[in-house]
């Protein structure tokens, strides 16, 4: 949806948009913690503008977690619900994230970035345990959370502001919704493959990699410069 938004004309908040500007993650875990866990203040429309002041429109997580605030503080604004089969996202839900916490490497190296991977990879696994009421391996609340998100959606968001859309129909029920002129001669894009998602983790992993050796390279060399200077000292004295 993100990649069919820009072709519109729209600039979207997509999860991948953070690594434009890695400080994100932090206002967005700060913001799911005082939502979800009572920490601090509710965002609301002041705190919302400064994070997507830039953009035209929002899709996937964090921003879904916050589908309640971002109505009341955009009234105006359409919703697109993609339809999709619960079963066929539990499928794309194994290929990506699962994958992604089965690599237990990253929990550790994770905090060598704390501006960016550090708390990207807390905010996913805070979205986590929302969804699966804290046992990441329960699929059926996680199925569950997923056809509760839908139904609420539906409830709050009036009709005449709201596209139930599948991709499968392509641009003319979306341009028509929008108001946008219907791409010439452009499919409708299909660009969030699970191979695409492992891949650009992949290269956020080898990122973190090389903060960790460059920290712990650092360290380990600060410590052997500091031993042969006690060493030089105690010798020559």
């Amino acid at each position: 949806m993100q990649h069919a938004l820009q072709k519109l004309g729209y600039k979207s908040y997509h999860m991948i948009e953070g690594a434009r500007n890695p400080k994100a993650f932090s206002y967005w875990l700060e913001a799911l913690k005082a939502k979800y866990a009572g920490e601090g203040k509710p965002y609301e429309r002041p705190e919302f503008d400064k994070l997507l002041q830039n953009y035209s429109a929002v899709t996937d997580i964090p921003c879904i977690m916050f589908s309640d605030e971002l109505l009341a503080a955009y009234p105006n604004a359409k919703v697109i619900l993609t339809e999709r089969d619960v079963d066929s996202w539990l499928v794309s839900m194994n290929k990506t994230f699962y994958v992604l916490f089965s690599w237990k490497s990253l929990y550790y190296l994770a905090p060598f970035d704390p501006s960016m991977v550090g708390p990207y990879w807390k905010t996913i696994n805070f979205i986590m345990n929302i969804w699966t009421g804290g046992s990441f391996d329960d699929r059926s609340k996680l199925c569950q959370s997923y056809r509760d998100h839908y139904a609420h959606i539906r409830a709050v968001v009036p009709q005449e502001k709201i596209l139930e859309f599948k991709p499968k129909d392509g641009w003319e029920e979306l341009c028509t919704f929008l108001g946008k002129p219907i791409p010439a001669d452009e499919p409708y894009p299909r660009i969030n493959q699970p191979d695409n998602i492992i891949k650009m983790h992949t290269m956020v992993w080898y990122m973190v990699v090389a903060k960790a050796v460059q920290k712990i390279g650092g360290t380990i060399v600060a410590v052997g410069v500091a031993a042969g200077a006690a060493w030089y000292y105690r010798y020559k004295s």
